[in-house]
């Protein structure tokens, strides 16, 4: 399939506004209408609505696009690590996060590695609350910084620092005004889920079934972090962060109020079981002395 159409398809479902897709790619729009119709007769289904002058995405156009996404950022994240391959002979190291990275941790560890290790290429990959298990054991990535409890026997954990949660509520409900509260308060309360795939132990957790004994209560699915403060702030949803987290996603519909009494999570850098590749061990080496720690 032509990779063209399938970028000029994603461009239109960011703007719906032909002329403003035509324009944003430097083309006519009845060359970008021509290449969205070959796509569809392509594809044997409609991916877009068009009536009265408004373009709206259709059910089986909305889930391909989601897909489309996927492979143009896989494509372009493969084409950006070969060609470094290609052009500058460096070793690649690529790195899948999801949310916050490693918090302030962030910029010291990596800051670090570039110094110390300027033959290889850092490639930065955004990861999902369902994909990252699979990210690693698929080959995609070659380490995440991932946050306990996701436990899996293929993968090895190293771990860089514990911090406390806080709980995410309605900035219009009355625990909004209060200085803390404990996981009591929350207990009866319906949460933002992650979408199936999601690890059961990363559910549990967050959800604080594990306290509960019992599935939480379900105000909405999400996949995403800011899928989670749009639950929250207009479905009724509750959730629980690691406090870093309140540090780098604001929103006026939300509240942070710490939890007195909820464990602390881990972040780690997670590796498949036995890898001990030079890139590995350097960012190993790394963050353990940006973070003054033996690992």
């Amino acid at each position: 399939m032509d990779t063209k159409k399938l970028l000029l398809a994603v461009r239109l479902a960011e703007t719906l506004h032909f002329g403003k897709a035509a324009e944003l790619e430097n083309m006519a729009q009845s060359g970008l209408s021509a290449q969205i119709a070959k796509l569809e007769s392509d594809l044997g289904f409609r991916l877009f609505i068009r009536a009265n002058r408004r373009v709206a995405l259709t059910e089986a156009g909305e889930r391909f696009i989601e897909k489309a996404r996927v492979l143009i950022d896989c494509m372009q994240d493969s084409i950006a690590e070969c060609r470094a391959i290609a052009e500058n002979k460096r070793a690649v190291v690529r790195v899948g996060f999801f949310g916050d990275q490693a918090a302030e941790y962030t910029h010291p560890i990596f800051s670090l590695f570039q110094r110390l290790n300027p033959d290889i290429r850092l490639v930065f990959v955004e990861l999902q609350m369902t994909n990252q298990i699979q990210s690693l054991i698929g080959g995609k990535v070659d380490v995440v910084l991932m946050r306990l409890p996701t436990y899996d026997e293929r993968l090895e954990y190293i771990e860089l620092f514990q911090e406390s949660r806080v709980a995410v509520v309605p900035s219009t409900h009355e625990f909004a005004t209060r200085q803390s509260l404990t996981v009591a308060d929350l207990l009866d309360k319906p949460f933002a889920i992650p979408t199936e795939g999601a690890p059961h132990d990363l559910i549990s957790y967050w959800s604080l079934a594990d306290i509960r004994e019992e599935p939480s209560r379900i105000a909405a699915f999400v996949n995403s972090i800011p899928e989670v403060i749009a639950a929250v702030a207009y479905s009724g949803a509750f959730d629980t962060f690691p406090v870093s987290l309140s540090k780098t996603y604001y929103h006026p519909g939300i509240k942070y109020v710490p939890i007195s009494d909820a464990s602390s999570n881990t972040m780690t850098l997670a590796t498949l079981n036995g890898n001990r590749s030079p890139v590995i061990m350097a960012l190993r080496n790394c963050a353990s002395q940006a973070l003054g720690i033996s690992i």
